[in-house]
């Protein structure tokens, strides 16, 4: 609950829908793209960036890269999805009555209602344009910190862009449904090879696919383990991603 709530509270960040079915109810632009490229294009693109060491056409090969136009879209399904486990929580918790709640669960109680007070200050146009006036500084905050840090991530896992090979890219986590909006997109595994032997960690990341630009990349790359016996690669320090979507926390 509380990893889902700030997946949706982070800083940064229309996908398409199979069926072209313009509705009212559902933000503009999701529909099935004219751009051709499939997920696993996207990860052989995603890949020659790491061996050229660009951080810039990584950058591009994500939501950090474009407009806010997309961004908006991702960032509603995000919060649309926040507020219903908010709202549930904060539902239950007004069938006990305020003199019967502890300190600790009131607390929880006056969080629940700011939370869901942000949440539904994030559409309207002074805070779409206050976000897109800080895209520079967040894409430079990328591209000069944490592309670096999450180079150094894959190293220290043995991902070496000039070394591996990219292997089996599984995109069987993809759904119709992503984020319960009728949205194209999910996680997208990359295996990798060393001397001919499959390495046990690899890369992670979620994608959509937009109507403009295809398939991009719209949560942060992270290293993983395949392997589900032993320690995780260590998660890099808490910090806005440079992928994710925006919201009012």
């Amino acid at each position: 609950m509380r990893k889902s709530i700030l997946v949706a509270l982070i800083l940064v960040v229309g996908c398409s829908k199979n069926a072209p079915t313009p509705s009212p109810s559902k933000p503009p632009g999701l529909r099935l793209t004219k751009n051709q490229r499939t997920p696993e294009d996207l990860a052989v693109a995603f890949q020659k960036t790491l061996q050229a060491n660009d951080s810039e056409a990584l950058m591009m090969l994500s939501l950090l890269g474009q407009g806010v136009k997309n961004w908006k879209v991702i960032a509603r399904a995000q919060n649309v999805l926040s507020l219903k486990l908010l709202e549930t929580e904060l539902a239950e918790a007004k069938k006990t009555p305020r003199e019967n709640r502890t300190e600790k669960e009131q607390a929880r109680y006056f969080t629940l209602q700011s939370q869901i007070g942000k949440l539904n200050k994030t559409d309207s146009n002074d805070y779409w344009q206050a976000q897109e006036s800080q895209l520079p500084t967040i894409r430079r905050q990328f591209t000069e910190k944490s592309y670096l840090r999450f180079v150094l991530a894959m190293n220290e896992a043995g991902i070496n862009p000039d070394v591996v090979k990219l292997g089996k890219v599984d995109t069987s986590r993809i759904t119709k449904n992503y984020l319960e909006a009728d949205l194209r997109g999910g996680t997208v595994i990359l295996h990798y090879n060393t001397k001919g032997e499959p390495l046990e960690t690899g890369i992670a990341y979620d994608c959509v696919q937009f109507l403009d630009e295809g398939w991009l990349i719209v949560g942060q790359p992270r290293v993983i383990r395949h392997t589900v016996i032993g320690p995780q690669p260590k998660p890099g320090a808490e910090e806005p991603e440079p992928f994710a979507a925006p919201s009012g926390e």
